[in-house]
């Protein structure tokens, strides 16, 4: 599934739609704690809590869980980037920092 087509499904919803999705999140990563270590996923989390709601708010767990399986598994390495630092130059390559210290990659639209 593209981004714009998960846009699409999300931007569709109904306010009342909306909150039910954001119940169904909450409630779901409310009882995944009780399974720690395993790692909350939506495919495991929402998943199964899809099962007889309307097919808008079905369609939008499935972009909710399409969207979670772009990412790096948990564990995994992240690939390589190198990225200009803002107002410089100079460049940056996550690898620089592989075995030094942690580094924190915060992913997100500030748009």
């Amino acid at each position: 599934m593209e981004k714009q087509e998960r846009d699409n499904i999300m931007t569709r919803l109904t306010p009342e739609e909306r909150n039910t999705m954001r119940r169904l999140i909450v409630d779901a990563k409310e009882e995944w704690k009780s399974r720690i270590p395993e790692v909350f996923t939506a495919q495991k989390g929402l998943g199964p809590r899809k099962e007889g709601l309307p097919p808008q708010l079905q369609a939008a767990i499935d972009a909710v869980i399409a969207r979670d399986d772009m990412g790096p598994a948990v564990g995994q390495k992240p690939p390589d980037f190198n990225l200009k630092l803002l107002g410089s130059d100079e460049r940056v390559r996550l690898s620089d920092y592989r075995g030094k210290r942690p580094v924190a990659l915060v992913f997100g639209s500030y748009t």
